[in-house]
């Protein structure tokens, strides 16, 4: 289909005073004064009969509570070739019960004005429910139905499915979404916390996974309630004796966690995503244990190295340089041991000078003592905010919270202003030292390698991965001709309207579509109205698709992209005025065309001559016309799928296209000439389809 994404893609100091006149006194700021007492909210902690363990929090300023039940029962829990089984669980928990179907459980929480949460990670489940104080007894009804009367009705289940496979097709088409996933998979290796889901574990999760998983953990002795707000704890524990006290125990799932590979060395571990103009960096190695004593300095120095805006990393790589939108750190928390990384989102020419930039910064917080004026900013800033996140029954549910469940010391919440305070210059490079490897980092590098990879050698023995984790190697890279033949002679006269929208409710316009015979070829004409203005024409030979002539032409928000190429022989030249890759003026174009190489345009052309149902997967060259670079494409099809859009019901093959830019779901009429029904792309989450056709 036509290159909206191209749209999408580009839709998408405090002065310095200085007192050293001669002669001049110098004079020091007044030491900070004392802490000014935080009125903590008491929390009262017990264990019910059936082993649910309880934490109340009486805070009377509003007359609202929050209820948040958690279940050891993360994805963590549901081993490999389940992980998404954790997620499945949370979403449908309240997605019908034997007396309830899910509009009546919406209406029955609603109804009252509360608000229903779940969500799941690595360790936990959480169910959330606000409600006036009032109510509370709804909202203990209502938990206490769909905690133990969840029936996961198979028509929720495939809703559910379909959900998860979006956000999964989107994560794999994000390099910041896949430089996480290649990160903590180098980390942490065969650990779970490594373990990520895939289209094929999220298809193949039935709704007897679900609902044994929710029969073995989903039971009192393996939760936590939480009720805090405007409460009586007296009353509460009353309450939930009666609508809880019933709650079955049961056996959980229990979790091994392995230690994770030891490092020895730095090294890079490169993911080729190609045509990418961008390289993500993730920089770090396993880190904490969650009760580590020297969790309070760590939070100080982190926040001093890349805590946020005025973090060193920041101030560097994007006030100094200009060479990325933010560049952060941080040291996570988890039940188990938990990573330090260090990130940042660079220009691909740019990419060995951000990443020596960065291990600079991470060497000097350990080599060298911070500044007292860093050292008090960064402490007064967490000290300052903390009372902010406290301030609802909500926040403070989280914070007792997690804090319990990582095992923390009920005093950890109460004495966290003070231990903050009293961190030294000395503690932070200590617990740097200690806590913090320049020489053993692990370094995850997701951008283009026939850009970077050269750049980066010197600092780091490198291993070359293409974007799904496979060793690859740099000859691999070269863009090949074609081994098969390509044939034109079922194409057919065709006119075809699409609607395009984005996030399935914003229409961006119609676009009309049409392919016709000449006599020099082919002619094919998109021109899309709307929020986004685009035309686009192009010229291709009978033979093998020879491009012959192209004009693009898109503008949206005030920002346009011009492209023009003509063709002499296999020399493609060509203006770029616009778009990713213009830096100053427009681009001059002049390429060497490999065999069979055609326009990215031409791509669903050459899709609806190919017999899909006999070979499944092709791979050729194209003429990227956004960037002017010759790149791969891979075709893969996947299935097949009847669709009903509203130019009527078709049988489809399900083909994913793997482009310079990402993926792309193409769903085609499985008759020949195979035209485009429907395409998605998840990394827009765009979506194209057919309203009419006349063939």
């Amino acid at each position: 289909m036509k290159r909206v994404k191209t749209s999408i893609a580009i839709v998408l100091s405090a002065a310095v005073v200085l007192a050293a006149a001669a002669g001049w006194a110098k004079e020091e700021a007044p030491a900070p004064g004392p802490l000014k007492k935080l009125s903590f909210p008491k929390f009262t902690e017990y264990e019910l009969k059936n082993g649910l363990e309880v934490i109340v929090v009486e805070h009377h300023e509003q007359p609202i509570a929050s209820i948040w039940l958690a279940l050891r029962a993360g994805s963590v829990h549901a081993g490999e070739g389940m992980a998404s089984l954790a997620e499945f669980t949370a979403e449908l928990i309240n997605k019908g019960t034997a007396e309830k179907d899910s509009d009546e459980l919406a209406e029955w929480i609603e109804s009252k004005g509360g608000q229903f949460n779940a969500s799941s990670g690595d360790d936990y489940s959480w169910l959330t429910v606000t409600i006036l104080s009032e109510h509370l007894d709804t909202a203990y009804d209502f938990l206490s139905h769909i905690v133990t009367g969840a029936t996961f009705p198979e028509t929720e289940l495939e809703t559910a499915r379909k959900r998860l496979k979006t956000a999964l097709e989107f994560e794999l088409s994000d390099p910041t979404s896949m430089a996480d996933r290649h990160f903590r998979s180098v980390v942490y290796g065969h650990h779970p916390y490594a373990i990520a889901p895939t289209v094929e574990t999220v298809e193949g999760i039935t709704r007897a996974d679900v609902a044994g998983f929710h029969a073995r953990n989903y039971v009192a002795n393996n939760a936590v309630i939480f009720v805090v707000g405007d409460v009586k704890a007296k009353q509460v524990k009353k309450d939930l004796k009666k609508y809880f006290g019933s709650w079955a125990e049961g056996t959980p799932d229990q979790v091994e966690y392995p230690t994770p590979p030891e490092r020895t060395a730095r090294n890079v571990s490169l993911y080729h995503r190609p045509g990418s103009v961008q390289t993500n960096l993730y920089v770090g190695h396993v880190g904490m244990r969650p009760t580590d004593a020297d969790w309070p300095a760590v939070a100080v120095a982190n926040r001093i190295l890349g805590g946020g805006a005025t973090g060193r990393l920041f101030l560097n790589l994007r006030e100094e340089k200009g060479w990325t939108y933010g560049a952060y750190s941080t040291f996570s928390r988890a039940v188990d041991v938990g990573y330090f990384r260090a990130t940042a989102s660079v220009r691909s020419e740019v990419t060995d000078s951000a990443l020596t930039e960065m291990l600079a910064e991470l060497e000097r917080i350990v080599d060298e003592p911070v500044e007292t004026d860093e050292l008090d900013d960064a402490k007064s800033y967490l000290v300052g905010n903390f009372p902010t996140t406290i301030e609802t029954p909500s926040q403070i549910a989280s914070e007792i919270g997690r804090a319990k469940l990582l095992g923390l010391d009920k005093k950890h919440l109460e004495n966290y202003r003070n231990e903050i305070a009293e961190v030294t210059v000395a503690d932070v490079q200590g617990v740097m030292q200690a806590h913090l490897h320049p020489d053993r980092l692990a370094i995850v590098a997701v951008g283009d390698a026939g850009d970077v990879k050269e750049k980066i050698d010197p600092i780091a023995a490198v291993a070359l991965y293409d974007i799904e984790g496979n060793p690859m190697t740099m000859d691999e890279l070269a863009v090949q001709g074609i081994d098969f033949d390509y044939d034109t002679s079922a194409l057919r006269d065709v006119k075809a309207v699409y609607s395009v929208s984005v996030q399935d409710a914003m229409k961006l316009g119609d676009m009309e579509t049409e392919l016709k015979r000449t006599e020099d070829g082919f002619q094919a004409d998109m021109q899309l109205k709307g929020m986004i203005s685009m035309e686009e024409h192009v010229t291709f030979g009978t033979e093998a698709f020879e491009p012959l002539a192209y004009v693009y032409e898109m503008s949206a928000m005030g920002q346009t992209m011009k492209a023009h190429y003509t063709f002499e022989g296999r020399t493609a030249k060509g203006i770029i005025e616009g778009g990713r890759e213009q830096t100053e003026g427009p681009k001059n174009v002049e390429v060497e065309l490999v065999n069979g190489a055609l326009l990215s345009a031409c791509v669903e052309y050459l899709i609806a001559t190919l017999p899909l149902g006999e070979t499944r997967s092709y791979k050729f060259p194209t003429l990227d016309v956004q960037s002017g670079s010759l790149q791969n494409v891979t075709i893969t099809v996947e299935g097949e799928e009847d669709l009903m859009v509203p130019a009527g019901s078709f049988a489809t093959y399900k083909v994913r296209l793997k482009t310079a830019d990402g993926e792309q779901l193409l769903y085609v009429q499985k008759d020949s000439p195979h035209v485009v029904i429907k395409q998605e792309i998840p990394a827009q989450r765009v979506s194209i389809v057919l309203e009419s056709i006349e063939m």
